[in-house]
């Protein structure tokens, strides 16, 4: 009786780091651009906040994470992986860091 309520148990809690991974996916992609947009920062902030997040993403969830690909590949599937990430990132949080600056940051 007891192992079925284990994987119950583990289940329940990799589904709840499954809704933090998204969360935080969110926060970084949409939620911090969208504000950096609103408060006027400038592009070049916008820029080191990509290269940062892009990094952090890798770090946090990239799949193989990143000592599997050092295992693989050595640096250059780590740098891959970072700049992959970094576009990824890029694609979301450049329009809304542009939603940010426009719609929300200009006065009616």
């Amino acid at each position: 009786m007891e192992n079925q309520v284990a994987p119950q148990a583990e289940t329940s809690q990799g589904s709840g780091a499954y809704v933090l991974q998204i969360l935080g996916r969110v926060l970084i992609t949409i939620v911090a651009p969208l504000y950096g947009g609103y408060i006027g920062a400038s592009a070049d902030t916008l820029f080191i906040y990509i290269l940062l997040a892009g990094a952090w993403s890798l770090w946090a969830y990239g799949q193989p994470g990143p000592q599997e690909l050092w295992k693989i590949a050595g640096w250059i599937g780590v740098l891959k992986g970072w700049i992959v990430m970094s576009a990824a990132v890029l694609i979301v949080a450049g329009p809304a860091f542009a939603i940010g600056y426009f719609v929300l940051g200009t006065p009616s």
